[in-house]
């Protein structure tokens, strides 16, 4: 059974990658002109910006790293800095692979191979991709807020889609925070399942296993509700990984034009809120078509969007992708 699911997955990899690519091939003959100028538009970014968006993009790896392992801190076999942040870049490799739906299991796979339990580390897993999402929103809805104050009238035209991907989040990271933090609610959504779900469905099954997470989950929530320090650290943590991320864009775009670092920030924390709300594997396309749209506003030649977009994607996605081959094929050799 195991293994039929396993080869399903690989089967649904392939096949996301297939029409992505697709696509994407698609695309650049039907745009070739555009995706020249971009090309073009990449060879005039200055080495020393290149060098602070790779700088920034694996400083999300090292944050990330520094989560996992405070995270197992109170654990009997807990990670050590080096090997949290070499979870986090074999998990950015299987995000990659399989285009987010081998993240999780790669995590927990990497947890057991340090003996930590099953339920324990899929407890922390999803605890880390609870406040990870909350952090996303909650940087959104603020950033939202900040530039609708600000009164910019360009980036104005798109309060409203900008509020319905606020309002959206908002109701994710609040059913999130009560799912980890309340055991009554939890239980009673439980309940509501079983009664809704038949018997005969094949999703009755997965009650039970929504179930043992959920309990996993809120156990690792309350762990770290408890420990006020190890609280603050995974919320800065958070905060500051995604800065660095959505430091990216105003790095090259400020080279050029006469825009603010710090608007290119909120309008990147705004365009990563919104692509996280929409539906696509592992983000792929929503953000890009997001970017594409806000930050229209602000940067009048898209040929340098795209360029920008290319090396985002490059730095956040390729570089770690590469870098994480190495401690999966290591814990594969190990096996």
């Amino acid at each position: 059974m195991s293994y039929r699911l396993e080869k399903k997955k690989v089967i649904s990899s392939i096949v996301k990658w297939i029409l992505i690519l697709g696509l994407l091939v698609f695309a650049c003959i039907k745009y070739k002109s555009f995706f020249r100028d971009a090309i073009n538009e990449i060879s005039d970014i200055s080495a020393e910006s290149i060098a602070i968006c790779a700088v920034l993009a694996n400083i999300y790896f090292l944050a990330e790293g520094i989560i996992i392992s405070r995270m197992t801190s109170k654990e009997e076999h807990t990670l050590s800095l080096f090997q949290g942040i070499s979870c986090a870049y074999m998990c950015a490799f299987y995000r990659v692979s399989t285009l987010g739906s081998g993240t999780a299991v790669a995590q927990l796979y990497y947890y057991n191979t340090k003996k930590i339990s099953v339920s324990r580390a899929s407890g922390m897993s999803m605890a880390q991709y609870t406040f990870m999402k909350i952090t996303v929103g909650v940087m959104g809805i603020c950033s939202f807020i900040i530039l609708i104050i600000s009164g910019d009238k360009d980036i104005k035209k798109y309060w409203g889609y900008m509020l319905a991907g606020s309002i959206v989040i908002a109701l994710v990271c609040l059913f999130l925070f009560i799912i980890t933090v309340s055991e009554k609610i939890s239980n009673l959504l439980i309940k509501l399942g079983y009664k809704l779900v038949k018997e005969k469905s094949r999703l009755y099954p997965k009650l039970a296993d929504g179930e043992k997470a959920v309990k996993n989950l809120q156990e690792c929530g309350r762990m770290l509700w408890h420990d006020k320090l190890l609280f603050v650290q995974v919320i800065f943590l958070n905060m500051f990984k995604f800065t660095c991320w959505y430091c990216i864009p105003g790095t090259i775009f400020r080279e050029q034009f006469d825009v603010g670092m710090l608007t290119c920030l909120l309008l990147m924390a705004v365009c990563n809120m919104i692509g996280c709300v929409m539906i696509a594997p592992s983000g792929v396309g929503t953000l890009e078509f997001v970017v594409a749209i806000f930050f229209a506003t602000i940067i009048p030649e898209g040929d340098v969007i795209a360029a920008t977009l290319v090396i985002y994607r490059f730095f956040t996605w390729i570089v770690p992708f590469v870098i994480g081959i190495i401690p999966a094929l290591f814990l594969r050799k190990k096996d």
